[in-house]
């Protein structure tokens, strides 16, 4: 399968520095993230240090992490509403938990579940139940992971996460000081936190729609209408438009005509099919037609599409 790649526009969020000399032959936990209390406002667990610069040319910084971490029983109840400088993720792996986010409302927490909080989202979570939280938890920022928020792969809120300690080796790869070790924790968090989005999808997701674009894809020449797709998922067209773009983020005809906009710079590259047997492949009986279609969604003419990305061994 071909990789689908998106532009998006990113956020970078300005961190705090300390105002004070940082001791530099410290690297603890209380020189990098602070505790602000405040009677009268929100806690906020604040970000001290800069991000270094081999993590500001990444884009990303995992600050720390910390493993079987223990809060005291019921800690919940007396845990005051907070905001962190940074995102955190929280693994709870024994005990029992209850968890509010702003927005969100208030749940029990089972071990096996994870909390994701962004930065300046309220939140609350703790030991309930007569039983301590404990915990594996990752704190991390910077403008990849400002990219995978905003595109909704990281989100807020409490998931099933299951009882493996997922994140134990990339608390132990951020403990090498080394680039090597460093990239390699950081790609381990991307990667983990990828597939937990497609796992929530599959667990929340629209089966028929589902269905529906392995069909697409199956029938790369075919140009489905909203009514016939709508058939498929045994939906009204407004029901079935309201959940395909809730699903895809797209609507249904722009999902059609990019699929098959993809497929033909694929053909184009990895093929010496002429142009109008690409349009022909795809369902464009117009071959001008399809180069116009084309060149909106590319920016360029088929023609120089192909001479743009050369395939050498490009077979008929």
């Amino acid at each position: 399968m071909g990789t689908l790649t998106k532009k998006l526009s990113l956020l970078y969020i300005i961190l705090h520095k300390s105002e004070t000399q940082m001791d530099k032959n410290r690297m603890g936990n209380d020189k990098i993230i602070a505790f602000d209390f405040n009677a009268e406002r929100p806690d906020i667990h604040r970000l001290l240090m800069p991000m270094p610069e081999f993590h500001r040319r990444y884009g990303l910084w995992i600050i720390n992490a910390s493993t079987a971490g223990r809060s005291p029983v019921d800690g919940f109840h007396a845990c005051r509403p907070r905001k962190f400088e940074f995102y955190s993720i929280s693994h709870l792996i024994d005990g029992a938990g209850r968890c509010w986010i702003d927005g969100r409302g208030e749940c029990e927490m089972k071990p096996g579940q994870l909390v994701a909080v962004s930065p300046g989202t309220l939140n609350r979570y703790g030991g309930d139940c007569g039983r301590p939280y404990v915990e594996d938890s990752i704190r991390f920022t910077g403008p990849v992971a400002d990219m995978l928020y905003h595109s909704g792969v990281l989100r807020d809120g409490v998931c099933e996460f299951g009882t493996a300690r997922k994140l134990l080796p990339i608390a132990e790869l951020i403990q090498d000081p080394s680039n090597d070790a460093q990239i390699n924790a950081n790609i381990t968090l991307q990667k983990l936190l990828v597939d937990l989005y497609f796992e929530r999808r599959r667990s929340s997701g629209a089966p028929p729609v589902e269905e529906l674009l392995e069909a697409i894809k199956s029938r790369p020449k075919h140009w489905w209408t909203v009514e016939e797709m709508a058939e498929f998922c045994n939906l009204s067209p407004d029901q079935f438009r309201r959940n395909f773009r809730q699903h895809t983020g797209m609507l249904p005809k722009s999902y059609v005509e990019e699929f098959k906009l993809r497929q033909a710079a694929e053909l184009l590259v990895s093929t010496a099919l002429p142009v109008s047997e690409v349009a022909g492949r795809l369902g464009y009986r117009d071959p001008y037609h399809f180069s116009r279609r084309f060149k909106n969604f590319s920016g360029i003419s088929p023609e120089r599409y192909r001479r743009e990305f050369p395939n050498f061994a490009a077979p008929r």
